[in-house]
């Protein structure tokens, strides 16, 4: 409170309002220092707020991250973006088994069985692809003046959400990113081989 505003209110307290310039300022100041701030009271609708915007919260997530989380970390929910819950791969290979994620499947000669992986098996296979970073040009060799009758012709296609990527390539001679596309494919049967059933169909080809 100001000195005027204290000197005037004393007068109008010893000596009334005789002489007093009771103005609209003043007036305005004397309402402004005894205003109250209406006590704080607590909407009914604040607890339902906060609950729908942390449903939203989690909502966003589970779609993001592809979550298990009932049907708002389904696999139809998490399609809009690139995650472990939603990529197929397929790889083939001459003298080889083909198995492709597209089909659920994996096959050799004339056998074929179905096929599929556990969420931390998806993960580790979804890691795997984001290591080697499909979206790169990669450094393959197509084997067309390899003299070695014992090397191989390899291909792999991959769906990133809705991004497909796909490389043939020979193992004759070897480059650094072939090498990394062989290990996503050995990464993978290795899998594979330690389903029980499944050991037959992923033993290597013995080449003569």
């Amino acid at each position: 409170m100001d000195r005027e505003l204290e000197r005037k209110i004393k007068r109008m307290t010893d000596e009334g309002l005789e002489g007093l310039d009771f103005n609209a300022e003043l007036k305005g100041k004397v309402r402004e220092k005894v205003k109250r701030n209406k006590p704080y009271r607590r909407r009914w609708y604040a607890p339902v707020i906060s609950f729908l915007l942390v449903l939203l919260f989690v909502f966003i997530y589970a779609v993001v991250n592809g979550e298990k989380l009932g049907f708002i970390g389904s696999e139809w929910m998490s399609g809009f973006f690139a995650n472990s819950s939603n990529f197929d791969i397929e790889i083939s290979t001459t003298h080889g088994p083909s198995l492709s994620t597209f089909d659920g499947a994996i096959s050799r000669g004339d056998k074929v069985m179905p096929i599929s992986f556990s969420k931390e098996e998806r993960d580790e296979i979804y890691a795997k692809i984001e290591e080697i970073n499909f979206k790169e040009e990669k450094n393959l060799n197509s084997g067309e003046n390899c003299s070695n009758s014992t090397a191989r012709i390899h291909m792999i296609k991959v769906r990133l959400n809705k991004e497909y990527y796909q490389y043939q390539y020979s193992d004759c001679p070897t480059t650094k990113d072939s090498r990394e596309l062989d290990s996503l494919r050995e990464m993978i049967l290795k899998m594979i081989k330690e389903k029980p059933g499944y050991e037959e169909i992923v033993k290597p080809y013995v080449i003569i």
